[in-house]
């Protein structure tokens, strides 16, 4: 037990890392999420440091399943996260494919530049593919190296939904993430953690 928890907590060291270069998001806004115990929180801005090639802009709340950084657990490599884009309309499927490729090889480079691991980033790929009668959710599957645990090929599905909010004049984007297929248990508090997802004015711009 010991041993696996040190793991999580050095691995999560490690996300730390290549999140070092990363201004925390201060905006008069912020976006409420469900923290379930055991589950970490981190609150980044966009472009991230680790990406600052994207051209989506705003902040980003994450939320990590307790077994993120753990290959032997159920949950590993899973979490959910919410772009709050303010003033920005939803991002259609082309450009939502070059921003989510361009923060995924930017957080593998980070996290393994030290390792000296070349992780080959120009050969991820990301798919997106639109929820049949639905005009704002969508499933993906990205093919990558993950980084963190175990260095070797993952694929990863993800859940994409794009939700119009008026308190910022722009869009929310709800992403779940695992390797899990999406019938899978650990999809259930992610969908749920996402669903109440909402944004907070704390002060006026």
């Amino acid at each position: 037990m010991f041993r696996k928890y040190s793991c999580s907590v050095f691995l999560f060291a490690l996300f730390a890392v290549a999140l070092s270069e990363v201004t925390v998001a201060e905006e008069p806004i912020r976006v409420e999420m469900e923290t379930p115990k055991g589950w970490r929180t981190e609150t980044l801005s966009l472009p991230t440091g680790f990406a600052k090639d994207m051209k989506l802009t705003g902040f980003e709340e994450v939320r990590f399943a307790p077994g993120m950084f753990r290959p032997d657990a159920e949950d590993f490599f899973t979490y959910c996260f919410v772009f709050c884009l303010p003033d920005q309309a939803s991002p259609n499927p082309k450009v939502l494919t070059e921003e989510l490729l361009k923060y995924y090889r930017g957080l593998a480079v980070a996290v393994t530049r030290r390792s000296g691991i070349d992780v080959k980033p120009a050969s991820f790929t990301l798919k997106i593919t639109p929820v049949k009668d639905s005009k704002t959710k969508s499933r993906a599957v990205m093919t990558w190296i993950e980084p963190f645990a175990t260095r070797k090929p993952q694929t990863l599905n993800l859940e994409i939904e794009s939700v119009l909010d008026n308190s910022v004049k722009g869009c929310l984007l709800k992403i779940a993430v695992s390797p899990k297929p999406r019938d899978g248990n650990v999809w259930k508090p992610m969908r749920k953690l996402l669903k109440g997802a909402k944004v907070v004015v704390t002060s006026t711009p």
